[in-house]
């Protein structure tokens, strides 16, 4: 079984020409609710911004991301590593990115094990959320208010749905932010038993065929319906041999604790084809609808680091799975990082533990951040180099943002 930290996909070129990652730029923040909705709760919110030298000090695009069931923020109180990489790419296209955290401002973590019918926190709550998201963007100067999309996971792409329905008094009765929307994965039955169910924006929605906790057919159901009655335009993908959470880099496992599935249980991973596909479909899809082409190729954007790559060391050949420190647990996670496409790292903790990443800018950081609290990774190997050092004062245990 592998850890959390190890991380699969698919194998990206990491050559990039003139081409240097970004520093990836977080700031967390609250906003304000609207003030036609008294006693809603202020929002935490986190806020990337995309470099001056990317937008060129002009104002730029916002997607807007929405979490999903088990909101944005780790065992430790961090914005997910999923968050992080999806910021890296997007501003590194001249997007700006903010997640508001509709779970935290209530004082919840997670709802995942919560049925429906016992849940606090609904679409429609999290709607008002969006709402006031958009809000607090126009007012800055760095925005292109005119070019916002929103974008959401399960119950975040669910709150996609309830954000662009027309047919909606909240919707209807106000001026619509948003020039496209992204669903990955939503539960679509509830709407699909809505006939009055109006779209209100272009809506890309993404699924997996075998995904068993928010199952694609009734998303086809709805999307064949509203090819035909919608006045924006609606696309649709499917994804073979994938299941919830199909976009992520976690390896496939049957989880427990579901709410709202008969079984209580759903199986949840990435998949390594739809992963790459879905991510490419994405941005082409933003850049057609946010009027923003793209600056960078494939690899160029997903391929290359968002931090610092320490220089190898001598401390031993990149194959030498017998040289790394620690224990059984920690080679054998070594030997499956040597699989792993890059942008990939492996750090090792310093009771011996062994942390890996693989396909993804943000690799650096997470396998940093997947060490316990009361102890100090350190990266022993990025891509194809060793970078351990003998030295433990000169291990490499911070993700430095590249210059």
């Amino acid at each position: 079984m592998r850890g959390r930290g190890d991380r699969f996909g698919l194998a990206l070129a990491l050559g990039f020409a003139a081409w240097s990652a970004l520093p990836l730029a977080q700031e967390r923040l609250t906003i304000p609710p609207l003030t036609d909705q008294p006693g809603w709760p202020a929002v935490e919110a986190y806020w990337f911004p995309a470099p001056a030298r990317v937008t060129g000090g002009k104002p730029a695009p916002v997607v807007v991301g929405l979490h999903g069931c088990s909101g944005a923020l780790d065992s430790r109180h961090r914005l997910a590593g999923r968050y992080h990489e999806l910021a890296e790419w997007l501003n590194r296209e001249g997007y700006h990115v903010l997640f508001p955290e509709s779970f935290a401002s209530r004082g919840l973590k997670s709802i995942c094990e919560t049925p429906n019918r016992e849940r606090t926190v609904h679409e429609a709550d999290r709607r008002a959320d969006v709402y006031a998201a958009a809000a607090w963007l126009k007012g800055r100067a760095d925005v292109d208010a005119s070019r916002l999309a929103v974008l959401g996971w399960s119950h975040g792409a669910q709150t996609v749905l309830h954000t662009i329905d027309r047919s909606a008094p909240f919707v209807a009765s106000r001026p619509l932010p948003f020039r496209a929307a992204v669903a990955y994965y939503p539960g679509c039955s509830a709407i699909l038993k809505q006939n009055d169910y109006a779209l209100a924006t272009p809506l890309l929605l993404m699924v997996g065929e075998n995904d068993d906790w928010t199952p694609a057919a009734p998303c086809r159901e709805l999307v064949a319906r509203l090819s035909t009655t919608a006045a924006a335009p609606v696309e649709f993908a499917a994804y073979p041999d994938s299941y919830h959470g199909f976009d992520g880099t976690a390896e496939l496992r049957r989880r427990g604790g579901v709410g709202n599935s008969r079984s209580g249980t759903a199986m949840v991973g990435g998949t390594p084809a739809a992963r790459a596909a879905s991510r490419e479909r994405l941005f082409d899809y933003l850049a057609a609808r946010l009027e923003r082409p793209l600056r960078l190729t494939s690899s160029e954007r997903f391929g290359t680091h968002a931090f610092r790559v320490p220089p190898a060391s001598d401390f031993a050949a990149l194959a030498d799975v017998a040289a790394v420190p620690g224990g059984e647990q920690a080679r054998e996670r070594y030997a499956r990082f040597l699989n792993l496409p890059k942008p990939r790292a492996f750090a090792l903790s310093a009771a011996g533990a062994g942390y890996a990443s693989g396909d993804s800018a943000d690799a650096i950081r997470q396998v940093l951040a997947a060490c316990p609290e009361k102890q100090r990774c350190a990266l022993y190997a990025v891509d194809d180099a060793v970078v351990w050092q003998a030295d433990p004062k000169q291990r490499a245990q911070e993700a430095v943002p590249q210059p």
